[in-house]
């Protein structure tokens, strides 16, 4: 089977993962729930975001989680001050957590809000150069009336790399 890489260019959102989760509430929860699944953590060569993915069920069908916004926020509250990166050996197949570096709860969220650029590539054992350009006369701005009540967010530009 062979393997997908894409990377992207968005305008996002960038809020640290406890100011995000400390925020759920009644109002706020089906939204919190959509950046966290929409999002992936600032991450530059680490195993934060298979950590993370985990805890959310990304690829798995049988995770359910908590229902109610209270019970969510505990679950994912604890579930992030426990698991960070992993050590990953390149001499075995040696797999364990590593929190040297902090928890996901110490570590940046990241949700675009407008993509502005994507490039892919997939095949067997690819390796090379991908590129895409699009014109510089778009528009930057974004509509962030859907966030109105988030806190403690900034708005960046942002490069989003996945292998899969």
């Amino acid at each position: 089977m062979g393997k997908s890489e894409t990377a992207s260019a968005a305008i996002g959102i960038k809020i640290l993962l406890s100011d995000l989760v400390e925020q759920i509430n009644e109002t706020n929860f089906n939204l919190i729930k959509k950046m966290l699944y929409d999002g992936c953590i600032e991450d530059s060569n680490g195993y934060y975001n298979e950590a993370y993915k985990i805890i959310l069920g990304h690829d798995e069908d049988d995770i359910e989680l908590p229902q109610t916004y209270k019970e969510f926020k505990e679950f994912v509250t604890e579930q992030f001050k426990l698991y960070g990166s992993y050590y990953k050996s390149k001499f075995s197949s040696k797999v364990e957590p590593d929190l040297k570096h902090g928890t996901l709860f110490e570590r940046y969220l990241l949700v675009s809000v407008k993509d502005l650029l994507e490039t892919e590539r997939w095949g067997y054992e690819r390796y090379g150069v991908n590129s895409a350009s699009r014109p510089l006369d778009f528009d930057l701005s974004v509509d962030l009336k859907e966030y109105e009540d988030i806190k403690h967010f900034s708005i960046i530009f942002f490069v989003k790399q996945h292998s899969g």
